[in-house]
């Protein structure tokens, strides 16, 4: 029997937490009304706009929102990206609050600000399905007093998804093995997890948006979603993703690299005891862990590589994955199902699991020269589906699907 135990000094803390969050939600609440009984302003400045409002990306620091918004300018909209704060230093977003305070306070108050900014000055708010620019009181939940004032603004909404934010324990579990919950540490700290509290969230999401959008292993979570967006484009005019010469080295170590956030859902354990039963066997062969790493630097690591590691576990690809594909280099990941993929038939990515890297590894030790056409494949097929214009066009006809005008 499992006995659970909490420390003096952690019930104490308790009603501390409670009296917090009360103050919290009390002072939310008075906002919200504040904000909402401006919002009548909202009709003078989007006059004053004359069909120039704003299309704002916001939500969770991550890097493809801020491609996306790069890609609807494509389109002729004014896009911007606003965050409240970084994983790391980055200039991909056009506002990022922690870059004049890092202050958790500053930070909140500029929430709130931003936030009646863009509910006068917008005219489309894009965000993932657990927030937008307020902190919710409850993680992977999005804030409801968030949600509440977009409608009232009559703000469209589109929600797209990055994967914690939607994945439950038990649907995961129940796609089969390997899956991401298979190694989890943690279980309700990475991911929503509860079918429960991801339902009602959806459903408060939901409510309200033009057009949600989900992709790969998320289609599973998200049954009633947009599919065919593909929505992790890459900016291929940028210096980090200029096209690789074709180089064949048949004489050096195979490099493998890989560059795990998070081992545990990526499987990183059982690539490195692949690797390390072919040295054992005397293949010439060397692992290559990239880990908290400035991205430029990370870059700079991945053109050095024979192959990409990507994961074995969750089911699909990351941004990572099409990033090396960018770089001309092959990417071994486990595909759970080839409908997750746009142009399944053509795609390049190698397919393992577990229990076959081994073996695909000791393969393109014999074979340098597939390395050198999977990769030469895998550039032209993120060139072809990937590149900003790519997903402009897909981001195009789903707001004509929608009824969205740009």
């Amino acid at each position: 029997m499992r006995i659970s135990t909490v420390s003096p000094s952690e019930v104490s803390a308790l009603p501390e937490i409670e009296n917090v969050r009360s103050l919290r939600v009390a002072i939310e609440s008075v906002l919200t009304l504040l904000l909402a009984l401006l919002l009548p302003l909202r009709v003078v400045v989007q006059a004053v706009l004359r069909g120039a409002a704003y299309s704002v990306w916001c939500g969770q620091p991550i890097i493809a929102m801020a491609v996306n918004c790069r890609a609807e300018r494509l389109l002729g909209v004014r896009s911007v990206s606003i965050v409240t704060h970084t994983y790391f230093v980055t200039q991909a977003f056009d506002c990022d609050v922690s870059r004049i305070s890092k202050s958790r306070v500053f930070r909140y108050l500029s929430s709130w600000a931003l936030l009646f900014w863009v509910l006068l000055a917008a005219k489309r708010v894009h965000t993932y399905c657990d927030g937008g620019l307020l902190a919710s009181t409850t993680a992977f939940e999005f804030n409801p007093r968030e949600l509440f004032l977009y409608r009232l603004a009559c703000l469209k909404h589109v929600a797209w998804t990055y994967g914690a934010d939607v994945r439950t324990q038990a649907l995961t579990k129940a796609l089969g093995e390997p899956n991401c919950c298979t190694e989890c540490d943690a279980p309700g700290k990475h991911c929503i997890c509860s079918a429960d509290k991801a339902e009602k969230n959806i459903a408060r999401v939901k409510r309200g948006a033009v057009l949600m959008a989900s992709m790969g292993d998320m289609n599973e979570y998200l049954p009633l979603a947009r599919h065919d967006l593909h929505f992790w484009p890459l900016d291929l005019d940028l210096p980090i993703y200029e096209k690789p010469p074709e180089v064949i080295r048949s004489n050096d170590l195979l490099r493998v690299v890989h560059a795990p956030n998070h081992r545990q859902f990526k499987g990183s354990r059982h690539l490195i005891a692949a690797v390390d039963t072919l040295q054992k066997e005397g293949h010439a062969i060397e692992l290559v862990l990239v880990e908290r790493v400035p991205n430029a630097e990370a870059m700079k690591i991945y053109r050095t590589a024979d192959i990409v590691f990507d994961q074995c576990l969750v089911g699909f690809h990351g941004y990572f994955a099409l990033e090396a594909m960018a770089l001309g280099k092959p990417v071994m990941v486990f595909i759970r199902k080839p409908e997750y993929l746009i142009d399944a038939a053509n795609c390049p990515l190698i397919n393992v699991t577990p229990e076959t890297i081994a073996d695909s590894l000791r393969g393109f030790l014999v074979n340098r020269a597939d390395l050198a056409l999977i990769g030469k494949k895998s550039r032209q097929y993120v060139e072809r589906h990937y590149g900003l214009a790519a997903f402009a066009e897909r981001l195009k006809h789903a707001y004509e699907d929608a009824g969205v005008k740009l």
